[in-house]
């Protein structure tokens, strides 16, 4: 088991594309957390006792389908270049590959929420400071805020998992996770109106409380266990399909 895992986290760390899409999302986190949220803050902004903590879990919303691609690509460079061969050669076991390479998406996806979490506050308040302006007294639940990041960062990859270990196919992969979130949620969210806070992103961003305000209200934990439920189905029915012999295709 543990060299399944080494190996899959050789892949993730010498596959460029984790370099590029975590660039991008540092990239998003610098301009909104520092330059459109610190420098060009307002008065009101400024006033806001959770100013620091709300640019903690928007940053992870907003660069949280970036987290994910890298979980699709991880999956689907091996289909799309034909060396998911010599992976499941190299194991006796699928189902060990299969829970070795969520071993490693589930690190990735909290080393990058830390990142992108702590980064954007730190931002914000240096950009805040550099135009002279300061503060008032934040206040926020540490521990409250460092695990609703990181579940939400997971959530995103371990659906990108999902959608690769399913599909495959790369470009289907990478058009779901895109699609189902923007255009499927929206489209059944008309027809569940506030109740389509139960759908799974929208659970997932109820999390750090950032889902629309037109939805029915539900709390971060009955968010997480509502995502929960969806994750695990799709997560067995991922390693139910992995397992079978055509996994190759």
């Amino acid at each position: 088991m543990f060299a399944a895992i080494k190996a899959e986290f050789r892949k993730i760390i010498t596959v460029r594309s984790t370099y590029v899409v975590t660039g991008i999302a540092l990239v998003l986190v610098v301009f909104f957390a520092f330059y459109a949220t610190g420098l060009k803050a307002t008065q009101a902004a400024l006033l806001n006792p959770y100013m620091l903590a709300d640019q903690a879990r928007e940053a992870i919303i907003a660069t949280g389908t970036l987290g994910s691609l890298v979980a699709v690509l991880l999956v689907t460079h091996e289909y799309r270049y034909n060396t998911i061969m010599y992976t499941l050669t190299s194991s006796n076991s699928r189902t060990k590959t299969f829970l070795a390479k969520l071993v490693v998406v589930t690190g990735f996806a909290l080393v990058f929420s830390l990142l992108v979490a702590g980064l954007a506050p730190a931002l914000t308040s240096l950009a805040v400071h550099i135009k002279g302006f300061n503060l008032v007294p934040q206040r926020s639940n540490v521990a409250s805020m460092i695990w609703q990041v990181l579940f939400v960062g997971w959530g995103y990859s371990a659906m990108g998992f999902v959608f690769g270990m399913v599909i495959r196919l790369q470009v289907g992969a990478i058009s779901a996770l895109f699609l189902i979130p923007a255009v499927v949620e929206q489209l059944l969210g008309l027809l569940m109106k506030a109740s389509a806070i139960y759908l799974p992103y929208n659970a997932l961003q109820a999390v750090v409380g950032q889902a629309e305000k037109s939805l029915t209200h539900i709390s971060p934990g009955k968010g997480a266990v509502v995502f929960l439920g969806y994750a695990a189905f799709g997560l067995v029915l991922a390693w139910q399909l992995f397992a079978r012999r055509d996994a190759t295709t």
